[in-house]
């Protein structure tokens, strides 16, 4: 192991670098410049990034001098700072953290700042210990951010424990946990209330960033949120480009989503335009399913769609390096000089972003494109028996009516949109129950407690959403992950909930009372222990059995933000259904 002692003596040539790149164009996203350099490298740091011509290396070599143990031509490639997730759920990988650095890594990606809320939503600090456990001794970065919603609205949902600040306090005294996570009860922030105002405290007193969770909050309650979560906030969730420009102002980092469900770079691009410095710019993945991380990548997806829009590359490099490690305070990351920590990606174009080799801690981790070390999987316990459902029948997913027969106006989800809405619907009622079968375009959902509570299951109908037969069911539903079904047939929805039990959890699409796909993720129903491409090839059968259901041959995200309270408009929790922006919860049937 080099100390620093010996980074300095193979920075005076006094000492042979462990690894010297020679030639490459250096991204320097200290100047925002690039130009032809050599980089040296000593232990697990930068000895030298100087440019091409200023030291005369086959004069050394003449003299009968070392200068390197490797020596990388780096001719034709970009060399830039390893990349910087700063808002990611490992957990969205439906993979464990050695998998997941194993498809990740030869992205490009070398530090995730990773919010394990989901895990914490099943497992309290017992989730969250088990991702630190299962991501020790990886050569990929990988920090954790202390999760501030578990659940995130305790007032109107139920997850499998409750932090507030006692919690918080304990998981910021652990090595790794780098941040409060993403405050996503904005309201109970905002209003000062709640389980999320001692949570950030916590962090205040910790010294930490408070990561932000505030879509569409602008103006004076925006002010309020900033004044609660202080100088070092961000926001993943932001879909509008003035609001954008307002948090930037307010000192709250952006980050440009590149999620499976979202791509936020058209509205990042228009707000950067609106400003002169662009260093509270980030790039984030936040949820991105297997199949998506085999297919468009990690962080190099996100910087390219940003490039697409006509962002700077020296910018983008930025986003996705020295941008996030100086929000979160990882100095020494995030750039290439003389001692900084020696993570460094060589691309073969840095427009496509299209990564030759990546070198982690100053260990070439990746050649060519492909994985260059064995990553061993760390072997904390197995986390399974998370699926603890009531007692259930077919009349479990029968709906009460109002009226004993006739017909009643019931208050429904509109799923028509991303931000779904109230609406209407006019249902036939028959023994004091909604008639079967249900109208057309209107299905009915459920979310069945899996903690433990034993309550039954809370229902609602939705309007818009394309199931025309059969059911389909997550134990991924976030965040308090619950789980989810949604179906036109009760017999179906209890034999996707009995599936779902028998496997540890996970995801699966029932017809006519048969399982035609199923994806199991035993570990706390959320994850696999099997490699990322075994997974999305089960998570691909199951898509491509959804057409048989009338749906598309597409992951079914309306399952998995279902009950999500903090996410406009009306959302379906254990407890009921919810107004998100009141925190209050609706009646089921419009009276009168």
């Amino acid at each position: 192991m080099s100390t620093r002692s010996d980074v300095v003596a193979a920075a005076r040539g006094d000492q042979p670098f462990d690894l010297l790149i020679q030639n490459t164009q250096l991204v320097n996203v200290l100047t925002g410049t690039i130009y032809a350099a050599d980089i040296g490298i000593r232990g697990n740091r930068i000895a030298l990034a100087m440019p091409v011509g200023a030291i005369d290396w086959s004069a050394a070599q003449t003299a009968g001098q070392e200068i390197a143990a490797e020596v990388i031509d780096g001719a034709g490639t970009w060399a830039v700072p390893g990349f910087v997730d700063g808002h990611v759920h490992n957990e969205s990988s439906m993979c464990t953290p050695a998998r997941w650095a194993e498809v990740i890594m030869p992205r490009g990606t070398t530090t995730v700042c990773t919010d394990p809320h989901e895990i914490g939503n099943v497992l309290g600090l017992d989730g969250v210990r088990y991702m630190l456990a299962a991501s020790e001794g990886l050569p990929l970065r990988y920090f954790v951010t202390a999760p501030s919603c578990v659940p995130a609205v305790p007032s109107v949902e139920t997850a499998g424990a409750e932090f507030a600040g006692p919690e918080a306090d304990e998981m910021l005294s652990w090595e790794r946990v780098v941040a409060i996570a993403e405050a996503m009860d904005y309201p109970g922030l905002i209003a000062q209330s709640g389980n999320v105002t001692p949570i950030v405290e916590a962090g205040h007193r910790a010294d930490v960033p408070i990561e932000g969770h505030a879509p569409t909050v602008g103006d004076r309650p925006l002010q309020a949120y900033l004044a609660a979560a202080g100088p070092r906030s961000s926001d993943h969730e932001e879909v509008f480009t003035d609001t954008m420009v307002q948090k930037v102002q307010g000192g709250m980092m952006i980050y440009a989503r590149a999620s499976t469900f979202m791509d936020g770079s058209g509205e990042v691009a228009a707000a950067m335009e609106r400003v002169n410095d662009t260093r509270l710019f980030g790039i984030c993945t936040d949820d991105v399913m297997p199949h998506h991380l085999l297919g468009d990548g990690h962080m190099d997806y996100g910087m390219r769609c940003l490039l697409a829009r006509g962002v700077d590359p020296v910018k983008v490099v930025q986003m996705a390096t020295i941008n996030v490690a100086q929000h979160y305070g990882l100095w020494g990351l995030g750039a290439i000089a003389p001692g900084w920590l020696a993570d460094v990606v060589l691309l073969d174009d840095l427009e496509s972003v299209r990564v030759r080799d990546v070198i982690a801690d100053g260990q070439v981790v990746v050649r060519d494109g492909a994985l260059a070390v064995a990553i061993a999987e760390p072997t904390p316990p197995m986390v399974g028996g998370t699926v603890r459902l009531p007692a259930l029948s077919e009349d479990s997913f029968r709906m009460a009516a109002p009226v004993a027969d006739g017909a009643a106006t019931a208050n429904a989800i509109d799923m028509t949109q991303l931000f779904t809405e109230l609406t209407t619907v006019e249902v036939a009622c028959e023994g004091g129950r909604v008639a079967l079968p249900l109208p057309e375009g209107v299905t009915l959902a459920a979310i069945v407690p899996r903690h433990g509570q034993g309550t039954p299951p809370s229902l609602a109908l939705l309007a818009g959403y394309p199931l025309a037969r059969g059911a389909i069911a997550s134990t991924i539903s976030h965040d308090s992950h619950n789980l989810a079904i949604i179906g036109k047939d009760p017999g179906d929805m209890l034999r996707a909930a009995q599936a779902l039990a028998e496997c540890g959890g996970g995801m699966v699409a029932v017809e006519a009372g048969e399982v035609i796909g199923c994806l199991p993720l035993p570990i706390a129903g959320l994850m696999s222990p099997d490699p990322v491409a075994v997974t999305a090839e089960r998570l691909a059968a199951l898509e491509a059995a959804l057409p048989r259901l009338g749906l598309p041959a597409a992951f079914p995200m309306a399952v998995l933000a279902l009950a999500l309270p903090v996410f406009p408009r009306v959302r379906l929790t254990d407890k009921g259904l919810v107004d998100v922006a009141t925190q209050q919860f609706v009646a089921l049937f419009v009276e009168g």
